[in-house]
């Protein structure tokens, strides 16, 4: 290696800590003035001249050739260096990597301070970290129970309103069809008044299970809106596809009434149902829809319940043949 230059020199004179150029084999080149001041003007010839353990001169070269910077804080120093940790950097002369490292020496207050400081802030940010996801999973189940019905388990009239908002943006940006279904339990106050309210509510629980199980298209959505209503979300269905599926939810519960075995918690109930679709170039509100629905479970009571109709069609629908079987 060629020695290094003044200009080389002067710069690592300038620094304030001690440092020594070493070679990778282990002698030392050079010492900057606070090295020597720090030394009292002895001139070690080799790395092992400034390590309590010589015999490790080796390993900690190897060490050090394989780091292009680091802190080997296991190295112990000899005095009056006891209380320093060396820092190493490798150094280059005209963009070229030589075997030279300048291996700085940090006081003992400033590395352990330091790491010190940094453990603590590490600490810090592990807590903030775990504090955040503590309160991340909190708003998150404080949002599910918010959005959920706690007898039926399914989703609320707050959480269907939100669907249905989002549905009518998507379904104006896509220019798209969108149906909404009100669906009623038939005759249910004379169940509670009958049998009670436990009945009632193993009722409710059932029926909104066995609506959820019966809606087979991807983004279709139910949620219980009142006492004993349903409110069902049909994303791009249009009329006839909207009322085949309220079709499906009444044959449903017939099925469900006949096959139910004896002494089972159930009592057979029907269901009315109303549906109201939005035209693609429609300007209909969510509230507008629901109202449309509303009008259109009124006239499936009218007929005499346990059935589906649509408002866009007057005359009175039976269940299409591929649901009633």
């Amino acid at each position: 290696m060629m020695p290094l230059s003044a200009d080389c020199r002067a710069l690592i004179d300038a620094l304030s800590m001690p440092v020594f150029v070493v070679h990778g084999d282990g002698r030392l080149e050079w010492l900057n003035r606070r090295a020597r001041r720090v030394l009292a003007g002895s001139a070690p010839q080799t790395i092992k001249n400034l390590l309590v353990s010589p015999s490790r001169s080796e390993e900690f070269l190897r060490v050090m050739r394989r780091n292009q910077a680091f802190s080997h804080l296991a190295v112990h120093l000899r005095p009056p260096l006891q209380d320093s940790y060396i820092a190493s950097t490798r150094i280059a002369r005209q963009g070229e990597f030589l075997d030279c490292w300048l291996l700085e020496l940090l006081p003992r207050q400033l590395v352990v301070g330091g790491m010190y400081q940094l453990s603590q802030m590490i600490q810090r940010t592990t807590v903030l970290k775990r504090e955040r996801a503590v309160a991340e999973k909190t708003a998150r189940m404080a949002l599910t129970q918010a959005s959920r019905d706690s007898l039926t388990g399914i989703a609320n009239r707050r959480a269907f309103d939100d669907w249905l908002a989002a549905a009518l943006i998507q379904a104006d940006q896509q220019q798209d069809w969108l149906s909404v279904m009100i669906v009623d339990l038939d005759y249910f106050k004379a169940i509670n008044d009958t049998h009670g309210h436990d009945l009632g509510d193993q009722v409710l629980k059932r029926v909104a299970r066995l609506l959820g199980g019966a809606l087979t298209r991807r983004g279709d959505q139910v949620a219980r809106i009142g006492g004993e209503e349903f409110g069902v979300l049909l994303p791009g269905a249009d009329i006839h596809a909207s009322l085949k599926v309220a079709w499906r939810l009444v044959m449903t519960l017939r099925h469900y009434n006949v096959g139910c075995p004896a002494g089972d918690s159930w009592h057979p109930v029907t269901l009315s149902v109303g549906v109201a679709t939005r035209l693609p170039d429609q300007m209909t509100t969510g509230r507008d829809l629901m109202r449309e629905a509303d009008r259109s479970l009124y006239l499936a009571k009218q007929r005499g319940r346990d059935q589906a109709v649509h408002g866009a069609l007057s005359a009175q629908s039976d269940p299409p043949r591929a649901d009633a079987g």
